[in-house]
């Protein structure tokens, strides 16, 4: 299993990590494992996959996966409201 580091998004808080490993650890045909590398506080993401692709297409799909869920999530709660 190979590991692919967020470096570049910046630090997460560690309930952050918890809050995208809940959701997406273990998904997609891609199979997440999302961790995270704690330093005093500052948690830096770090997804892993079997997935045989290039790491640009791979950290690309991931983010692609969160963005389409906070979508999801802002459309259900404007609907709510």
């Amino acid at each position: 299993m190979k590991e692919y580091v967020f470096s570049e998004l910046g630090y997460f808080t560690k309930s952050q990590c918890e809050e995208l490993k809940a959701k997406f650890d273990g998904k997609t045909f891609m199979n997440f494992k999302i961790g995270y590398s704690n330093q005093a506080g500052n948690c830096t993401l770090i997804v892993s996959t079997d997935y045989q692709d290039t790491e640009q297409e791979i950290k690309a799909f991931f983010l692609s996966c969160i963005v389409s869920s906070l979508a999801n999530m802002l459309i259900l709660n404007s609907i709510r409201k």
